[in-house]
């Protein structure tokens, strides 16, 4: 059907599909896994009412929509890969689209809510709530060469980013203009990492190195219930919105009583153990960079008078984990404020 809201029509989106007309499986492959390939021919697809064949073309780069002649449409050759032309022309600097749309996924990453939300709504009738640095940003994205890690260093060394997250009054309802940080829980992978970072334990894989973390995972394919439970994407759809940033009570019942948890605070060579075992460091220096490892701070005057009170008269190692445990589920280490 033609895009309720846009100017997009059957025909642009036939011709999108067309670059991947020519794609199909190898015959006889695993139909869980299959191998792809590109078949040599025209590339082309069949408009949904008309039937007309449609020449592979982007959107508004001689589709319908942009009003040229079919004699516009960049004729590509039948042995050559249209996939090719298509990453041409998303990388053109010229494309409206693609710069715009990396920019306002990056900038929901780090601040919790894109310039355009929801973010992967990008069309005419949703602007954005700042389309000035929105241009800026998507220009300078442009101008490194479409550079991730220019984009990273940009918004994260930006005023914007570095604004904490305590309201005062004249802000305290402010969720579009970015006047304070806007907490959010950390990621499933990343607070996975973070929990064994912490607690000085690995999360096992199935068929990955010992020590991968998280984060390295190449897809959401490996079981985890604790990824599972904190929101990791199933890759189901393209849709963002897969990935699920909410609080519920089975990621608190996880992290409060979970056998996983009770092993990773338990485990001989873990951190409790280690702090239990080290006679060298004091019990204030102990718990002074336990703080610092979990929660990037040191710990106040009452919360270490409360933990060193708590270390006297009783096993060092179950104190320990009493104690690590305790960070693990603060709301200061769940979230990124």
């Amino acid at each position: 059907h033609h895009h309720p809201y846009e100017k997009w029509s059957q025909a642009d989106y036939g011709q999108m599909a067309a670059f991947f007309s020519t794609v199909t499986t190898k015959a006889d492959q695993d139909p869980i896994e299959p191998a792809f390939f590109a078949r040599v021919g025209a590339a082309s697809s069949p408009h949904p009412k008309s039937g007309q064949p449609l020449a592979p073309a982007g959107l508004g780069a001689g589709g319908p929509a942009s009003g040229a002649a079919a004699s516009d449409v960049p004729v590509i050759a039948a042995s050559d890969d249209p996939r090719q032309q298509l990453a041409d022309w998303m990388t053109d600097p010229t494309n409206p689209f693609f710069a715009k749309a990396v920019v306002n996924r990056y900038w929901k990453h780090f601040l919790g809510r894109g310039l355009v939300e929801p973010e992967d709504d990008l069309r005419v009738t949703n602007p954005p709530s700042n389309p000035e640095l929105l241009a800026a940003m998507e220009q300078s994205f442009i101008e490194s060469g479409y550079d991730l890690k220019a984009l990273v260093r940009l918004i994260t060394t930006s005023a914007t980013y570095s604004l904490a997250s305590d309201a005062v009054a004249g802000n305290i309802a402010d969720t579009r203009n970015y006047s304070r940080f806007y907490p959010k829980r950390l990621g499933a992978e990343v607070l996975l990492d973070a929990v064994d970072r912490v607690a000085e334990s690995t999360t096992p894989f199935a068929g990955m190195p010992a020590g991968t973390r998280a984060i390295e995972l190449p897809d959401t394919a490996f079981e985890s219930y604790f990824l599972q439970v904190f929101g990791r994407p199933e890759s189901a759809t393209a849709c963002e919105c897969e990935r699920s940033q909410d609080a519920n009570l089975a990621q608190s019942l996880h992290l409060l009583n979970s056998e996983q948890m009770q092993t990773k605070l338990s485990e001989a060579s873990g951190r409790a153990a280690s702090l239990a075992s080290d006679d060298a460091t004091t019990d204030l220096g102990k718990v002074t960079v336990l703080y610092e490892i979990s929660l990037s701070r040191k710990p106040t005057a009452d919360e270490l008078a409360i933990a060193l009170a708590y270390l006297e008269g009783q096993d060092k190692r179950q104190a320990y984990e009493d104690l690590i445990w305790s960070l693990l589920n603060a709301k200061e280490f769940l979230f990124n404020h």
